[in-house]
């Protein structure tokens, strides 16, 4: 077992409320000052909350998330990482959400996959299940699907004001999300891109778009660029080490458009299956030396990067009309009408918010 996953082990069982906080704040070399200056919280706060004796409040756990380029899963649920027994062997327990999509149960692992449930019922004779909550009929769960990081605040908003609904969000590229609709095993989709990239991946569907919020894509280097990189002519003059985000992905697409115009194969672009699961993931690979470049979205960049726009993009969350009466679902569309949640939005990003739920969501298809 690692230095990390040891750290994690221990605070689990010593801590009053765990957490991933010091290791990952001492891994990104920031001192206390640093990540609560960057946060807004005073050192003492965070010395609390690294301690175990306090639990932060949505804002602040979204915040420091961002800043050491995690989640909040990751960040606050050690278990996740480095789960074992007290003895000598390691035990993993799966951790599994239940909701009901379109009038089917469906139960999603928290890795990420998905399967429909059987009609007689749910066996787990493992001891090794972990259903997060009951579904008893009383708790409306909203599965929401894609990778930008606006997904995590919209999630917190739902579970901090609904006490009847519960937001789980699954990490998933553009293409993976629309494949989990189509499926039936989200609630809702978040596509970011151009309107004609959106009603290209979604054409001919029974479904809504409405638009969570525009934002930039970007090239991510190193805050003092050392390969000069420049957005027109970067790979071919710079020959730079790049981490790529996985196919379907948005940001792939860009690299993909990128190398293109300059003429170069992905053959011969080091770093080019190097894959990072999300937009986080590629700005921590920059900004600790593993790669030199990266596109990811805007609101994943940190002050240890530089980051050049690519383009600009919305993000739309995509509902089928077999799932738009869901109660989760008409709360999230209920929130993204709110005055705090659009400033909270808009601080998080940064994104623009203009545009943020508005009521003439665009049909796909016309319905008969």
């Amino acid at each position: 077992m690692g230095y990390l996953e040891n750290i994690l082990s221990w605070q689990a069982i010593r801590m009053k409320f765990p957490n991933a906080v010091k290791p990952l704040r001492e891994l990104a070399g920031l001192t206390k000052s640093e990540l609560a200056r960057r946060v807004g919280i005073t050192p003492q706060a965070l010395g609390l909350i690294e301690q175990g004796k306090v639990s932060p409040s949505t804002h602040v756990a979204l915040r420091l998330a961002k800043a050491l380029g995690t989640t909040v899963e990751s960040l606050f649920d050690p278990e996740q990482g480095a789960a074992h027994d007290l003895g000598a062997s390691r035990l993993r327990t799966e951790r599994v959400a239940l909701a009901e999509i379109a009038g089917v149960r469906v139960a999603r692992s928290l890795d990420g996959s998905a399967q429909p449930v059987p009609s007689d019922g749910l066996r787990d004779e493992s001891g090794r299940t972990d259903w997060i909550t009951p579904f008893d009929g009383t708790m409306a769960r909203v599965f929401l699907s894609g990778c930008d990081p606006a997904l995590s605040l919209l999630s917190a908003w739902v579970n901090r004001r609904c006490r009847a609904c519960e937001a789980v969000h699954f990490l998933s590229t553009n293409e993976g999300a629309l494949a989990e609709l189509q499926a039936g095993q989200t609630h809702i989709a978040s596509v970011h891109g151009t309107m004609d990239d959106i009603r290209s991946l979604a054409k001919g569907k029974d479904w809504i778009l409405v638009p969570l919020a525009r934002s930039r894509m970007g090239w991510v280097v190193s805050r003092h660029n050392p390969k000069r990189w420049q957005v027109d002519a970067g790979f071919r003059d710079a020959r730079p080490r790049i981490v790529n985000r996985p196919c379907g992905a948005g940001a792939r697409a860009l690299v993909d458009e990128a190398l293109r115009r300059e003429g170069l194969s992905p053959e011969e672009v080091e770093g080019y299956d190097v894959e990072a699961k999300t937009h986080h993931e590629v700005v921590r690979a920059v900004a600790f030396g593993g790669a030199d470049v990266g596109v990811a979205h805007e609101a994943a960049a940190t002050s240890d990067v530089a980051f050049l726009p690519i383009r600009e993009e919305t993000t739309w969350l995509v509902i089928p009309h077999a799932s738009a009466s869901h109660p989760g679902v008409q709360q999230v569309l209920d929130l993204l009408q709110s005055d705090r949640f659009r400033r909270d939005l808009a601080a998080y990003g940064p994104y623009d918010v203009a545009m943020t739920g508005a009521s003439m969501g665009i049909q796909l298809t016309r319905r008969t």
